[in-house]
């Protein structure tokens, strides 16, 4: 059976959105050649749109206050990261596979 494991990842404070998204694509090169045959069925990433203002909102986290997240609905506290993902593995064993490669020491080392 399916599983799908979310992933919720945060930018580090001196680097862009732009930067971020970049940095993301190419870690995700890295990930294909660790995991060789052990890719997840999917990789669907979502990234939250953000624009820089000189006032930050009054529900700014600390942060993210000069670059709020594009809402609707909600709160800004809300989209404290940049990027959503959900992988989705064949079943249990799959996903173990993938983390067992990508936490190796050498895996790490690289990561």
């Amino acid at each position: 059976m399916p599983i799908s494991a979310l992933l919720y990842v945060s930018r580090k404070p001196n680097i862009s959105s732009e930067d971020f998204r970049k940095h993301y694509e190419a870690h995700l090169e890295l990930l294909k050649k660790l995991a060789g045959d052990g890719l997840p069925l999917s990789h669907k990433r979502s990234y939250i749109a953000r624009t820089t203002v000189t006032s930050p909102p009054d529900d700014a986290t600390t942060r993210n206050s000069r670059t709020p997240g594009t809402i609707c609905h909600g709160q800004q506290t809300e989209l404290d990261f940049d990027v959503y993902a959900e992988l989705t593995f064949a079943d249990q064993a799959a996903f173990e596979a993938l983390h067992a490669r990508v936490t190796a020491t050498d895996a790490v080392a690289q990561i």
